[in-house]
This record gives structure tokens, C-alpha cells and sequence, in this order.
């Protein structure tokens, strides 16, 4: 007997594939050649007690070479067709643009490894309030990397997220997750959130 809404919007949804390897390795590609990375304005290391990474925002509004209006439309399918199948919540828009991370391995032993501590996607101020999905796409070949597991809260138990390239998780932004810290190699993905009226 296939589970009700209610249950399905505490567990993470897995959907395989969702990007091809070559379309995860032009994401990869478009972070680093980001001018915005090069000179740290949107892309700057983050460094603090839960959170070290790099990111970059990519946002659909001006996007004259084309270089994100194809990634956006493909997340908006994926989660029209999620939402209905698994969680069907009340929708409305991305409203933050999408982030790319990456997450590195420490050159010196000593320094901290890239990681994301344990949190939750919703806040209680500013965007974060209205976030009620989110998603994570696993950019990097699984090969590339030692570490960096994707970790959600699923029903009160720990679960960890699959590492095939293009994979992508979509789970309420109320659950708890983090990214465990990386041992070697580097580790890039996707994440968004997708907005909508508050929980009720």
C-alpha cells in the first residue's frame, strides 16, 4: 500500500539521473571559469563552525548566453513532477536562484576540511521562511572524492544519500541534513530551494 502524503513529506525522494555526466561536468566547468569565483565577490570561501565551503549563485534573469536557462527548467520539471508523485506541497517559485558548492579536502592535515554541519534549509528570518523543498544534485563522479556523504534525517533514523553522479535528492527543507566532512578529493553539487506559503 503506497504511503500517504503525510509520511512521504518526512522522507527524501531520490531520482536518479537526473543530470548526465555531461551536464554535470559543464555545471562543474561553469563554476570554475566564474569570473565571481576568481575574485571571491559571490563565490568566497565560507568558513565557520558548521558551514566550509565555495559557492556561486546562479540565477535565470539575465541569461543571454544560455548558460543557466537550461538548468532551471529542467529543475522545475523535476520538481512539478516530485511534488505531485511524493510531497504535494504549495508551490510557488525557486525565488533564490540556484547555488553551486564546492566542498575540498584540506592541502594541510591540520586545517578544516570542507563540510556542512547538521541544520535545516527553513529559517526563521528573511528568504529561508517560506523554503519548503530543497534539492541536492550530486555533481561529482563518486571516484573523485573520499567523504563529503550527504546525511538526512528520515524518519528519525540517519540516512545517506546516494554519490552516483547526476543523482538528485529532493526532501522537505524542515528536515535536518548535513554534508560530512571531506577526507580527500573535491566535491561539487547543486542545491535550490523551492519557495511557497507557509506551513499550515
Amino acid at each position: 500500500m503506497k504511503a500517504g502524503p503525510v509520511m512521504l513529506m518526512t522522507r527524501p525522494c531520490v531520482k536518479p539521473q537526473v543530470l548526465s555526466g555531461a551536464e554535470c561536468q559543464r555545471l562543474i566547468d561553469l563554476f570554475e571559469q566564474s569570473p565571481d569565483v576568481a575574485t571571491a565577490k559571490l563565490a568566497g570561501g565560507v568558513k565557520s563552525s558548521i558551514r566550509e565551503c565555495q559557492y556561486l549563485w546562479l540565477d535565470d534573469d539575465d541569461d543571454s548566453a544560455g548558460e543557466t536557462a537550461w538548468i532551471f527548467g529542467k529543475l522545475a520539471g523535476l520538481v512539478s513532477r516530485v511534488n505531485q508523485d511524493w510531497f504535494q506541497f504549495d508551490l510557488e517559485d525557486f525565488r533564490e536562484g540556484l547555488q553551486l558548492i564546492r566542498y575540498d579536502a584540506p592541502a594541510d592535515p591540520s586545517a578544516p576540511a570542507g563540510h556542512y554541519g547538521a541544520h535545516m534549509d527553513i529559517g526563521s528570518s528573511g528568504s529561508t521562511v517560506s523554503r519548503k523543498l530543497s534539492i541536492s544534485i550530486q555533481l561529482s563522479n563518486e571516484s573523485d572524492y573520499e567523504g563529503g556523504a550527504l546525511l538526512l534525517d528520515n524518519q528519525g533514523s540517519e540516512w545517506m544519500a546516494p554519490r552516483d553522479q547526476g543523482t538528485a535528492v529532493v526532501f522537505s527543507s524542515f528536515l535536518q541534513h548535513q554534508v560530512c566532512p571531506l577526507i580527500s578529493g573535491t566535491r561539487y553539487a547543486l542545491v535550490a530551494w523551492i519557495h511557497g506559503p507557509a506551513f499550515r
